[in-house]
């Protein structure tokens, strides 16, 4: 018996072998591991933009706590960010006065963008951010947008914003108290039955939101309602009521009106507001019409203010 390969036969084996050495190799290169992610503050820190937020982070001693299990979910402003808050020179901070505006940015937890829903969060520091989301995109305080989102850390998740998160520091009746603008809100509020100075100080976790008249709003109204007779003893009830209608349940960021359709109810209950977004955003009362939000986002402790340029009558 020949126990020889004819040339053919042992040319066929070989390239067979060939072949199947070749695709083994192939697959074994074909999906590499992908490295270890790093933590929070590895990937922060191994990130050009967020540069400042890592000066930040050293002058408050808090990039250990980054660096920690977790998980948590940040919100990094980039460079951009701290240049728009006035914040590009970090010395005039100290390290405590750092610290609550950092934990601010920081939220417990690994919470993926998708998963974000209009409502608060309570940060690091204790505090509440709260967010909106539209269809133009994911909104903290009604004022700060997240520009990119869900950047992986081995220990949780980052989300770039463009500006910084600022906790506030004063009430509903101490923002409008020291605006000398709203001075004629504030002295007809007092003339008002004491349910509307009450209703602002007393604003719950929900908080409220205060469609604010500004005095040029309240003097264009004077030529039609002089203000001795908003004063009037006998028409202490018409003023509350007025007044009442410039309160909403809740914090009411503007990035919220997108969602909004329909009436929406005030601390008067016998009347309610709608809203207009086109050519800029309005406020519509029942009988005065249409009054443009000037200033947007005012945050306070217990609630949020916008400033309008007309008094809304219900």
């Amino acid at each position: 018996m020949n126990t020889f390969f004819k040339p053919a036969r042992l040319l066929t084996y070989f390239m067979v072998a060939s072949y199947a050495v070749a695709m083994t190799s192939c697959d074994d290169n074909s999906t590499p591991p992908d490295p270890e992610t790093g933590t929070i503050k590895e990937v922060v820190t191994e990130t050009p933009q967020l540069s400042k937020l890592v000066t930040a982070l050293a002058k408050a001693e808090l990039a250990d706590t980054l660096d920690s299990n977790g998980p948590f979910t940040v919100f990094a402003p980039n460079n951009d960010a701290f240049t728009k808050a006035g914040l590009n020179n970090l010395d005039s901070l100290s390290s405590a006065q750092l610290k609550p505006i950092l934990n601010s940015h920081v939220v417990n937890g690994e919470i993926k963008s998708s998963d974000i829903q209009s409502g608060a969060k309570e940060t690091a520091g204790g505090n509440h951010i709260y967010f909106s989301k539209n269809s133009t995109g994911l909104y903290i305080n009604g004022t700060i947008k997240v520009i990119s989102s869900d950047l992986d850390a081995s220990n949780g998740v980052i989300h770039t914003i463009d500006n910084v998160i600022t906790p506030p520091t004063s009430s509903l009746v101490q923002l409008i108290g020291g605006d000398s603008d709203y001075s004629e809100l504030v002295a007809l509020a007092a003339k008002a039955d004491t349910s509307v100075a009450n209703a602002l100080a007393a604003a719950a976790q929900n908080g409220m939101t205060v469609f604010a008249p500004s005095n040029a709003a309240f003097t264009a109204l004077y030529t039609t309602t002089p203000k001795d007779s908003l004063l009037a003893p006998g028409n202490k009830a018409m003023l509350t009521n007025i007044l009442l209608y410039h309160v909403l349940p809740g914090r009411v960021f503007t990035t919220d009106l997108p969602n909004v359709t329909g009436e929406v109810a005030t601390a008067n209950p016998a009347a309610k507001v709608t809203f207009d977004l086109s050519g800029g955003t309005k406020i519509v009362g029942k009988t005065s019409g249409a009054s443009n939000v000037t200033t947007t986002n005012i945050l306070g402790t217990n609630g949020v203010i916008h400033k309008i340029d007309k008094v809304l009558i219900p």
